[in-house]
């Protein structure tokens, strides 16, 4: 299965990171003690501002506007058999509420700079929106509940 792209142009973050794996899905970061750290989702660079679509038809499921990690973030209840949700993080702008259901390609939001990426609202400084595929829709800390975005969206040359 594969997804409409969250962003008009899909690319992975390089500013701000040790390398361009480091905005990949995995246990590809570190932490201070250089221990292997998770990354639980895709970074695709943006500046502030620009449209995000639903990847896919769906319910949206949760809005937050939180001040925690991920800042204003928005999950999406994709329509397929396999119950996947889509989870987007560091946006500026909500253009939807939970309940809404929403067509694949559907503006939902803008990005942003929220939560850990405040401060990031140029390509140049970091600027990205965080992308997950989720197998439900809440999940904690780590990659368990948790899929490769690269798996269902393809990124631009």
């Amino acid at each position: 299965m594969t997804f409409n792209k969250p962003l008009h142009t899909c690319k992975l973050r390089i500013a701000g990171l040790a390398s361009v794996n480091s905005a990949k899905f995995g246990m590809v970061r570190k932490n201070a003690d250089g221990t292997p750290r998770a990354h639980q989702g895709v970074d695709l660079q943006a500046n502030k501002g620009v449209a995000v679509y639903a990847v896919g038809d769906g319910v949206i499921t949760g809005v937050n506007l939180g001040l925690d990690g991920y800042g204003y973030t928005i999950t999406l209840k994709l329509d397929n058999e396999a119950s996947l949700f889509a989870f987007y993080a560091h946006l500026s702008e909500v253009l939807v509420h939970a309940g809404v259901k929403v067509k694949a390609g559907e503006w939902i939001a803008k990005t942003g700079s929220t939560g850990n990426a405040k401060g990031m609202d140029t390509i140049a400084k970091g600027g990205h929106l965080h992308f997950e595929v989720r197998t439900q829709q809440n999940v904690g800390l780590g990659l368990k509940g948790r899929l490769d975005p690269l798996s269902y969206i393809e990124l631009d040359a």
